[in-house]
């Protein structure tokens, strides 16, 4: 393991990881080396996609093409992204407990959903 990758898995280990994935730190991928990364594009007036069907340790890169700052928030408060402004991109890493609806604000309310593919107990899908 190179010293970057070193640095990251200490980071990864004490620093919140919505924090961490704001930075945008490439070496995710090598800490997820199983994960899948999905993307959505945060447009004016929806998600793109609206549904995601995912699994723990999976990768959600948010997009945002709306024109104006965007935060999203999960429909139950399990989660929150800080602002995204436009052109950004932002990870998320979907642990237990984050799948479910999902909403923001850009030129009007918009949702979306996470779905996971293999279920537990700690994951409610909100229809």
């Amino acid at each position: 393991m190179g010293p970057i990758q070193g640095l990251c898995v200490v980071l990864f280990k004490f620093v919140p990881r919505v924090a961490l994935l704001s930075l945008g730190l490439a070496s995710l991928s090598a800490l997820q080396s199983q994960a899948e990364e999905h993307i959505v594009i945060i447009l004016e007036a929806t998600y793109f996609p609206q549904k995601i069907i995912l699994e723990h340790g999976d990768v959600v890169r948010f997009v945002n093409e709306s024109g104006s700052a965007h935060e999203i928030f999960h429909t139950n408060g399990r989660w929150a992204t800080a602002p995204i402004a436009p052109g950004d991109e932002l990870l998320v890493l979907i642990e237990p407990g984050m799948t479910g609806a999902f909403h923001g604000v850009a030129k009007r309310w918009i949702t979306g959903q996470l779905y996971l593919l293999q279920g537990d107990a700690t994951d409610k899908q909100v229809e």
